[in-house]
């Protein structure tokens, strides 16, 4: 039975659009983008590049590395240059995956197969920026050579779907979640390294969290715009946030070192934790949702 299945993102994208247009209190703006906001006591005034006028009592910047919300707001944000990049494919392969995501451990950065429906998979290829950026440039069939390579016969014979992409990693950290009137939830707030797949979970967290937020205050009577809620959404997440985004920067050190009591010592715990199961099903648990989680919808509960 498959633990859970990778769906494209256009696929998912469109089931959610298509989900929120059954909502009559949610307006789509479909195709616009922030021009500029500005805020006051009351709330904020949003200016769409249409001429359109939003005016709400919050806004959440959910758009992304490159976040208009968080640029407007005059949030600061670290980054963190990795040396690495990182090239995405797509494969068919002659044998099953049995919908088992496989990450190989490699001095110069993971390299992680993502099961597809049938006999598909989605490839992350984590390497130095100087080698992946090369790699790219080869022909299609030494780049197949090269796939066949690292996925060491785990799926048999490989072949290249479509046109790979590659794109340097750097991390990203804003240094607040919020602002007047403003809040930060997903890539807008942080960027992980890739190694785990955490960012994703991390980003959902972000948005249980401020809902649960948002819904408490409303329930209260409360102006959940205000400073004193926002406050309560940057605290409940800081540690959650803070530990994912150095801990994935060290795991990634770690398991990059090339030094053979370093390799020999992750190599033993990662085996550890594959064959004790015990271990095996809190570290995923973890990775999903902390069972310490701060969030009834992480829970399973209703707002």
């Amino acid at each position: 039975e498959a633990f859970a299945v990778n769906m494209p993102n256009g696929i998912l994208r469109a089931a959610l659009c298509d989900r929120v247009r059954d909502f009559k209190n949610i307006t789509l703006h479909p195709g616009r983008s922030l021009r500029d906001f500005e805020t006051d006591d009351s709330g904020v005034t949003a200016h769409l590049d249409d001429g359109t006028i939003i005016r709400a009592h919050l806004i959440v910047g959910a758009d992304g590395r490159q976040s208009k919300v968080r640029e407007v707001a005059g949030i600061e944000a670290r980054t963190q240059e990795f040396g690495q990049s990182a090239i995405t494919c797509l494969i068919e392969h002659s044998r099953p995956h049995d919908y088992i995501s496989t990450e190989f451990h490699r001095p110069t950065g993971p390299f992680t197969l993502v099961p597809l429906p049938g006999k598909m998979s989605s490839v992350v290829w984590v390497d130095d920026s100087a080698a992946a950026d090369a790699m790219i440039a080869v022909s299609k069939r030494a780049l197949e050579q090269a796939l066949q390579d690292r996925t060491r016969n785990a799926l048999g014979s490989v072949k290249m779907v479509g046109t790979p992409s590659c794109w340097p990693l750097i991390g990203m950290n804003a240094k607040s979640l919020t602002a007047p009137r403003t809040a930060l939830v997903a890539e807008a707030a942080h960027v992980l390294h890739p190694l785990g797949a955490q960012g994703l979970n991390l980003s959902l967290r972000d948005v249980a969290v401020l809902a649960e937020t948002i819904a408490d205050a409303a329930r209260l009577g409360l102006d959940y715009g205000s400073g004193v809620v926002l406050q309560n959404y940057a605290r409940r997440r800081a540690a959650d946030i803070g530990g994912r985004v150095y801990g994935t920067e060290g795991f990634n050190h770690l398991v990059s070192n090339s030094k053979p009591a370093i390799h020999g010592l992750r190599r033993a715990g990662l085996r550890v934790i594959s064959a004790v199961a015990p271990l095996k099903n809190i570290a995923m648990q973890q990775g999903l949702a902390p069972q310490d989680a701060d969030s009834r919808l992480l829970r399973g509960q209703a707002l």
